[in-house]
């Protein structure tokens, strides 16, 4: 069974390394348009990244056997989205051990942040994702409740354009 809990400062070796093993496993696909083909661990920008999300109250994390298996991070949204034009959370991160894929951990993240937002009384989660290798990362949040909202092209993105796609999920 997942447990779902609080993620801090001390999840951050933990995070990194479900990040390092997504690259990796993204790599081998030949998908290296969404988080490039190094690891994130050893990356002072990534690194700080994570340390940020680890330290601002929004990290979950996904146990399962006493291992992190999953974290997703609550915020707001980064500034090469649209602004929120209602009250929102803003599903920051969503990552996953490869090795676990198929088990619905990802889902289970999403669920727990689709409570959270429904008990802080907003009315939407937002999420962005790459748009390439065929949409089937849209797909899998499609699958998950979200729908299409906003194409968009980070220009100046150290690998070159970045596609990505903004998805909403409205809360009654």
């Amino acid at each position: 069974m997942i447990d779902i809990r609080p993620g801090d400062t001390g999840d951050i070796a933990a995070v990194l390394g479900l990040f390092d093993r997504a690259v990796e496993w993204l790599v081998a696909r030949g998908q290296t348009g969404q988080w490039g083909d190094r690891p994130w661990t050893g990356d002072a920008a990534r690194t700080a990244l994570v340390e940020r999300l680890a330290a601002s109250g929004g990290l979950r994390v996904a146990v399962l056997d006493g291992a992190v298996v999953g974290a997703v991070s609550l915020g707001s949204a980064p500034a090469y989205v649209p602004p929120a034009t209602v009250s929102e959370l803003y599903v920051e991160a969503l990552v996953t051990d490869r090795s676990h894929k198929g088990e619905g951990i990802g889902g289970a993240l999403l669920r727990r942040a689709r409570e959270e937002a429904a008990a802080q009384g907003v009315v939407r989660l937002r999420v962005d994702c790459w748009a390439g290798a065929d949409g089937e990362l849209v797909r899998y949040y499609e699958s998950q409740g979200y729908v299409r909202d906003t194409e968009f092209v980070v220009a100046d993105h150290p690998r070159g354009p970045w596609h990505g796609q903004v998805l909403v999920l409205p809360l009654s």
